[in-house]
């Protein structure tokens, strides 16, 4: 008995494991369409808005700082992690979509789900400082 237990267990664990590292990789995020933003609103993960930004070479500066990461996400099986701050791109009042920077990892809204990706510490602490905001997380690091 204990050793049906354990395989079955085995084969839980296993389907659980490769469905996590089989879910569908988000080939390209879509984040050209940042480029026609005119305002972008940094909040934190309550949606507080913590800096308003309208001028448009900032604005291209974090859409292109976006594109760079079009590739290379995908949502864990446990849930794509949730940033503590994230740039909301707009188009008047047209929600474009979002970038989130987490503590050691990328998060945003694409290809039908909540993705996440990692992020090395230089990379990141450039997209904070384009986000122009305290970095949440620095207590921490």
């Amino acid at each position: 008995m204990q050793k049906i237990l354990f395989s079955l267990a085995t084969v839980i664990f296993g389907a659980i494991s490769i469905t996590g590292c089989l879910s569908d990789p988000c080939e390209d995020m879509g984040f050209q369409r940042f480029r026609n933003a005119n305002r972008v609103e940094i909040t934190d993960n309550h949606n507080n808005v913590l800096r308003r930004i309208e001028n448009p070479a900032q604005i291209q500066a974090l859409a292109n700082v976006a594109i760079s990461y079009k590739s290379g996400w995908g949502t864990p099986w446990a849930g794509a992690p949730i940033a503590l701050v994230r740039a909301n791109f707009f188009q008047g009042n047209k929600f474009l979509g979002d970038f989130g920077v987490g503590s050691g990892f990328l998060s945003a809204q694409g290809c039908g789900y909540f993705q996440s990706r990692n992020v090395n510490s230089k990379d990141r602490a450039v997209i904070i400082q384009l986000f122009g905001v305290r970095d949440p997380y620095a207590d921490n690091n």
